[in-house]
């Protein structure tokens, strides 16, 4: 075909190099805009029909899709295709310009390239879309898959490379990767965190150590906050104060991870916090103290079965509550019971979990009463609430058993004058 353009030119009279060179540059023009246009009639019309043909349904299916666009890519490739078809056409039999035919393998390289890069570019859009796909079906309990298909992306991404650097060079594929198993010290050094990245994608798959949503803790980095995005090399965390931290993903694996997800499962959020009593305030319980308690529902019944049983034991070892020889009730004692009855009967805790009160060990600080149950509600706000009011109740109940407690005293608070 450039032999009938220079034909044509040479009416006009000008010299053979500028009518060689209009020539070429109009054939050339010819090709790249016979490409434009097979591009812009498989992305306008073919593939626009046959999206409206088979994705015609709203579904999570279409909206993938139409978000990614993956088979927009095969316009590219079909461009790449008539480029190369046509690179013949600048090809002469004039031995005075015959360099121009050597431009034919420079332009067929130059459409294989692009329909590299526009199968690349397909696979890239396809893996985006499976794992936007995925992350919209996948159930809670299902790992992430963004890590796996982030590998895939590097190794389609170096084979690519290989293969286009082949060409540009006129290597082979096979010479260019014995180059680069030469240089594999160096490829492992760049690709360190890479390598350390899928090791721990792996295991925390394997493991499923954490999920996309999971609150998690990590003391060491001074990490408190719920999983946003777990990819090949890094995990991105919004902590609590609104902060985002990127960490490794090999972190999760040599730092201790605590994770808060058992929590979610179980519908069960833990108190653990202790009342610290006044050891001064400890004593046995008189008649009168027994008396009021015993007008509190939560203790009557115990009261009852305890004093009973009191009386009995005193009775065959012949003692009385009032000396060290025979038992009897204390206020701690008393007070132990009714926090137990008061939570087994409140609507926000957990008795299918653990509900414990106990005594630990006294210090400095007095004796702690430690209150070790679950609450029915893991939203934090309203577990904070939930915690708030049993310790109200329970520090304003203390008097009642004419316990007091424990509070260190400063010399600026004997200061203060009394109201």
């Amino acid at each position: 075909m450039l032999d009938e353009v220079i034909s044509f030119y040479s009416f006009l009279g000008l010299n053979f190099e500028l009518t060689a060179a209009l020539s070429i540059l109009q054939v050339v023009l010819i090709i790249f805009a016979l490409a434009f246009v097979a591009h812009f009639i498989t992305k306008n019309v073919i593939i626009k029909h046959l999206r409206k043909t088979f994705l015609f349904r709203e579904n999570v299916i279409k909206e993938v899709f139409f978000e990614f666009k993956p088979f927009e890519n095969a316009a590219h490739l079909v461009a790449a295709i008539v480029i190369y078809s046509f690179a013949d056409l600048i090809t002469t039999d004039d031995s005075s310009i015959s360099w121009i035919n050597e431009s034919v393998g420079w332009l067929e390289e130059g459409g294989v390239i692009y329909a590299t890069l526009a199968i690349i570019w397909f696979f890239m859009a396809f893996i985006n879309l499976s794992n936007s796909y995925y992350e919209r079906i996948k159930k809670d309990h299902q790992p992430s898959i963004k890590g796996y298909l982030q590998l895939v992306k590097i190794i389609i991404i170096a084979t690519a490379v290989v293969l286009i650097v082949s060409m540009l060079l006129d290597k082979s594929p096979m010479a260019f990767l014995t180059g680069l198993g030469a240089a594999s010290a160096i490829i492992i050094l760049v690709f360190k965190d890479t390598i350390l990245g899928f090791v721990a994608s792996v295991q925390v798959a394997s493991y499923d150590m954490v999920r996309v949503g999971d609150w998690i803790t990590i003391n060491k980095l001074k990490v408190d906050g719920d999983i946003e995005d777990v990819s090949l090399n890094t995990v991105k965390i919004r902590n609590f104060d609104k902060t985002v931290t990127t960490i490794p993903t090999s972190a999760l694996i040599e730092n201790g991870v605590q994770n808060w997800r058992g929590m979610t499962e179980t519908n069960g959020r833990r108190i653990k916090r202790s009342i610290n009593i006044d050891i001064k305030t400890i004593k046995f319980c008189d008649e009168t103290l027994l008396n009021k308690l015993s007008k509190v529902t939560k203790l009557k019944k115990y009261i009852t079965d305890k004093t009973e049983e009191i009386k009995s034991h005193n009775a065959k070892i012949n003692a009385k509550s009032e000396d060290l020889n025979g038992r009897a009730l204390t206020n701690i004692g008393l007070f132990r019971n009714y926090i137990y009855n008061y939570l087994k009967e409140n609507e926000h805790i957990r008795n299918d979990l653990t509900l414990l009160i106990r005594q630990l060990q006294p210090g400095q600080s007095g004796i702690p009463i430690e209150i070790y149950v679950f609450t029915n509600d893991t939203n934090w706000v309203n577990y904070e609430n939930i915690q708030s009011d049993i310790f109200d109740h329970l520090l304003a109940a203390l008097p009642m058993f004419e316990l007091a407690a424990f509070q260190i005293i400063s010399d600026t608070n004997k200061q203060l004058p009394h109201a």
